[in-house]
C-alpha cells in the first residue's frame, strides 16, 4: 500500500544565505571527499534518492577535479532531477558560459527571469563572454529588478525578545489570541488582542513538550495541537531520545495536556514538522525526516500511517481543501503534491505552468480557492498567491503578495485570518549553531507581519498571460 519513503537529502532548514555562495562553496564538494570510493553508476530506474546521491557525488569530484564537461553532465542530471532548484539551475548558466555554449546559458537564465527569480550575474567573472550581447543587459536588469521590495504589509507585534528559534504561530480567531512556539525552549506563548506575551505551555508543566515546529487550533473541541520534537536544537536535548516526536493535544483554555501521540519507534527518523485538523477532528501530520504523512482519527490514540512516496523528500506546511478532500503538502525541494483523504489513496503532483516556480516552500495556506505560499528557498524569499482550477489540482493563475522586503530573513510560518496572512518577519535558523547557540552576541528580533491577499494592488497573471511567457522560451 504504501512505498518505500525517501530520506532526505536536506537539513530541516536550509541556509538562505547559502543560495548565493559560489559552486565552490556548495555542499557538493563536501560529498567528494579524498579516500571515498567511486560511486557506481547509477540505474535510470533506480529511486530518484539514489540518483540524487549519485549526482550529487559525480558533480562534487568533477568539480574538485576541474572536469568541466563532466561537472556540467551532472548538474544537467540533477537539474534534470530538480529542474526548479535555483542552485542548479545557476551553476548550468556559469558552466554553459565557461564552455562557450552560450545559447543554453542564455536560455537557461531566460528561464530563471520567467520564474521570477532574482540573480546578480554581474558578480560571476564566468559570464565575460555573455556580455558582450545585448541579451545578456537585458536579462541581468530584469534579474537585478526581481529581487526589489514589493508588496504591502503592516507591523503587527514584535516577539519576545528572549523567545529562541520561534517556528510555531497560530490564531484563535474566536478571541483573537495569538499562539508562537519556540523550537529552542520549548515555550508556547499567548498574547490576546492588545496585551502581553504570556506562557501559555512549557517544558517544566507540560510531559512530553519538546521544541515546538507546528501549532493548529481546533476551536470547534477546544484544543491546541502542537507537533513537537526532541532535536539537537531543543535545549532539552536528550541524546538517548534523538528521535522522539509526538503530537500534543492541548486544552485551548488553560493549556493542560489532554493527550499524547506518538509514532511509533522503527528504524527509520522521524520528526513531526507540520499539523492540520480536518472539519471532522481528524488530525494529519507531516513527518519531515522519513519523509511520510501520518492520520489521527478522531478519538484515535495512535498515529497510523496515511501516505508516503519514493517521489517525497523534505515535507513542510499542509493545507486543506474547505471539504477536507484534498490534503494539499509542500515538498521543499519538488512544490506542492496533492493527496485524496477519501476512499482509494491517490496522489498527485500541483500542475504549475513553467514560468511558476514553487520550490522552497515552508509555509502552505488555503484562502478561497487559492493557495497562499511562504518561499524562503529561492531568491527573492517571497509570499505568491496561487488561484486554482475547479477540481484543485492545478494553478490558473498566479499573484505576487510580498518579495524582497528588507525585513525579510528567511521568513517561515504564518497563518491565515481570513484574507490576512500573518507571518513571521523571519527565523533564527541561520543565525544559530548546531545546538540552538546564536552564532553572535544576540539574535536577531523577529517580528510578526500581516498583509492581505485579496489587496486590490496585487497583479494577477492569469492563463493568458502565463501562455504568453511560456511561448517566449
Amino acid at each position: 500500500m504504501l512505498n518505500q519513503a525517501l530520506v532526505s537529502m536536506a537539513p530541516w532548514r536550509r541556509n538562505a544565505a547559502a543560495l548565493a555562495l559560489l559552486p565552490a562553496l556548495l555542499a557538493l564538494a563536501l560529498l567528494a571527499l579524498p579516500g571515498v570510493a567511486q560511486a557506481q553508476p547509477v540505474a535510470d530506474d533506480a529511486p530518484p534518492a539514489v540518483r540524487l546521491s549519485y549526482w550529487f557525488d559525480q558533480a562534487a569530484r568533477a568539480f574538485n577535479e576541474d572536469r568541466l564537461d563532466d561537472w556540467v553532465t551532472a548538474t544537467e542530471q540533477l537539474h534534470e532531477l530538480r529542474p526548479h532548484n535555483q542552485d542548479f539551475m545557476r551553476h548550468l548558466v556559469l558552466g554553459y558560459a565557461r564552455q562557450g555554449r552560450l545559447s543554453h546559458a542564455f536560455n537557461m537564465m531566460l528561464s530563471m527571469q520567467q520564474q521570477g527569480l532574482a540573480e546578480d550575474w554581474d558578480s560571476f567573472e564566468e559570464l565575460a563572454a555573455l556580455r558582450q550581447h545585448r541579451l545578456y543587459g537585458h536579462l541581468a536588469d530584469l534579474m537585478r529588478q526581481a529581487g526589489e521590495p514589493f508588496g504591502n504589509y503592516e507591523h503587527l507585534v514584535d516577539l519576545p525578545a528572549d523567545l529562541a528559534m520561534p517556528e510555531a504561530l497560530a490564531l484563535d480567531a474566536e478571541r483573537q489570541r495569538l499562539f508562537v512556539g519556540s523550537l529552542h525552549d520549548g515555550r508556547i506563548m499567548v498574547r490576546a488582542g492588545d496585551g502581553d506575551w504570556e506562557v501559555f505551555a512549557d517544558p517544566e508543566r507540560t510531559e512530553g513538550l519538546m521544541g515546538v515546529f507546528d501549532l493548529t487550533v481546533d476551536a470547534a473541541r477546544g484544543h491546541l495541537w502542537v507537533a513537537t520534537a526532541n532535536v539537537t536544537h531543543f535545549s532539552g536535548f536528550d541524546p538517548q531520545a534523538a528521535d522522539s516526536t509526538a503530537l500534543l493535544k492541548l486544552d485551548l483554555e488553560s493549556g493542560e495536556l489532554l493527550s499524547r501521540h506518538a509514532i511509533r519507534r522503527s528504524e527509520q527518523p522521524h520528526l513531526l514538522g507540520s499539523v492540520i485538523v480536518a472539519g471532522d477532528g481528524t488530525v494529519y501530520a507531516a513527518d519531515t525526516r522519513s519523509p511520510l504523512l501520518f492520520r489521527l482519527v478522531p478519538g484515535g490514540e495512535q498515529l497510523e500511517l496515511f501516505f508516503g512516496s519514493p517521489n517525497f523528500s523534505s515535507l513542510r506546511g499542509l493545507a486543506l481543501s474547505p471539504d477536507d478532500r484534498l490534503l494539499y503538502v509542500a515538498d521543499y525541494e519538488q512544490g506542492i503534491f496533492i493527496i485524496s483523504t477519501t476512499g482509494a489513496q491517490q496522489a498527485w503532483q500541483l500542475a504549475v505552468p513553467p514560468t511558476l516556480n514553487v520550490t522552497g516552500i515552508d509555509g502552505l495556506y488555503w484562502w478561497d480557492g487559492h493557495l497562499v505560499i511562504i518561499q524562503n528557498g529561492i531568491s527573492p524569499q517571497r509570499v505568491m498567491r496561487l488561484q486554482l482550477g475547479a477540481d484543485g489540482l492545478g494553478v490558473t493563475a498566479v499573484a505576487p503578495v510580498l518579495a524582497a522586503l528588507e525585513v525579510f530573513d528567511t521568513p517561515t510560518f504564518g497563518v491565515m485570518d481570513d484574507n490576512w496572512l500573518h507571518l513571521f518577519s523571519g527565523s533564527h535558523w541561520q543565525h544559530v549553531d548546531g545546538r540552538g547557540r546564536p552564532l553572535d552576541e544576540a539574535l536577531p528580533p523577529v517580528s510578526i507581519l500581516t498583509t492581505s491577499v485579496d489587496a486590490g494592488e496585487i497583479m494577477v497573471v492569469g492563463e493568458e498571460a502565463l501562455r504568453q511567457l511560456q511561448g517566449r522560451r
